[in-house]
């Protein structure tokens, strides 16, 4: 039985709906290493922090996931969200039905302001009950056709040589597209793109990620060079501070490759406010940041009227997270290639799979 795309509104819940209705959240906190330290300008992380979360029905069906705070972009941490989902976002959903999707949106965003890494755990936990109690996979309940999408893999911020060993591994592995983080400071910045570009040799597209570190004026000095260099660039991400709006559109304008907004977008209502400013041309979808499918399907919706790309991204998240956006990504936008390779830091587990250049659910 398949269930009703993502990306069409629901819906909402009509009065007296039938069905089983929540009971509780379980929640329980651990910590595990990363194969390798995970280095940006924003953060380095060696040991990933995890909330798995239990969401109850009274009829005894769960609906589980796992997450991960981000600090940095969302303002959590693993306490907070274990918090929130005990306190203001359980006492908002308990007696609530499963299938009132918009009932249980709308009661967790009154609950508590923010918080969007706790309310996406409740998102995903709902949906993964909601899948199980109609017999289909996430993909097949979000209207995806297929269970697998392109995507790129990240390589950490480092020394130029180090940069470049690992991206020529990734080549080997099968990547086609590599993400290289910088933003520690432009001149090494250029040394890390050029050192990649020259040990790769034109084997994979490349993407830069600066996660907000340079000033408008140090962007458009590193991408002119690189231009000058004649590199040619997928895409840079949010190279400016997620505030300088701004600043993004000075970027944008003077840039010869396409500008990504990540921690700049979160809502629909920063979708518009940078096509206002004519500040990106795509935006990166993240499930933690927005909150989970539901508010992430409301910006994907308004970044295509508006005639804006969509790329669908995972923080530092361990697999379950990882594979509920791919589930998304693959309904969202099929023949992008998204950014969902933290699970090759994490470790692979459940369904999710890596074919490079692909990650696949497999079941």
């Amino acid at each position: 039985m398949a269930g009703a795309p993502l990306l069409e509104a629901p819906a909402a819940s009509p009065t007296g709906m039938t069905g089983p209705r929540v009971t509780g959240l379980e929640v329980a906190r651990r910590s595990e290493p990363l194969e390798a330290p995970f280095v940006t300008a924003l953060r380095e992380v060696r040991e990933l922090e995890v909330v798995e979360v239990r969401l109850l029905l009274d009829d005894g069906t769960a609906g589980h996931v796992a997450v991960s705070p981000t600090p940095q972009v969302t303002g959590e941490t693993a306490a907070s969200i274990e918090a929130a989902l005990l306190g203001p976002l359980a006492r908002a959903v308990i007696g609530l039905p499963l299938e009132g999707l918009e009932d249980l949106r709308r009661a967790a965003g009154s609950a508590i302001v923010g918080n969007s890494s706790a309310k996406c755990a409740l998102d995903l936990a709902v949906h993964d009950a909601l899948a199980t109690r109609r017999g289909v996979a996430l993909p097949v309940l979000l209207g995806a056709s297929g269970r697998a999408v392109r995507t790129d893999v990240t390589v950490s911020l480092g020394e130029p040589e180090a940069m470049a060993s690992d991206a020529l591994r990734r080549c080997d592995q099968g990547f086609e597209v590599l993400k290289l983080k910088v933003g520690s400071d432009p001149a090494e910045d250029l040394s890390r793109v050029r050192a990649v570009a020259a040990a790769t040799e034109g084997r994979a597209a490349l993407r830069l990620d600066a996660n907000q570190a340079w000033t408008w004026r140090q962007a458009q000095s590193v991408l002119g060079a690189l231009e000058r260099d004649g590199l040619a660039l997928d895409l840079v991400e949010q190279p400016v501070h997620a505030s300088d709006l701004r600043g993004l559109a000075k970027v944008r304008a003077a840039s010869p490759w396409p500008v990504l907004a990540d921690e700049a977008v979160r809502t629909a209502a920063d979708v518009l406010r940078l096509v206002e400013l004519e500040a990106a041309d795509a935006v990166n979808v993240k499930l933690a940041k927005c909150g989970g499918l539901r508010p992430a399907a409301d910006v994907v919706a308004v970044a295509r009227a508006a005639g804006l790309g969509v790329v669908v991204g995972c923080m530092l998240e361990p697999p379950a997270a990882v594979a509920s956006a791919v589930a998304f990504a693959a309904a969202a936008a099929p023949g992008t290639v998204h950014d969902l390779d933290a699970s090759l830091l994490t470790g692979e587990g459940g369904a999710l799979c890596y074919r490079p250049p692909f990650v696949e659910l497999l079941a």
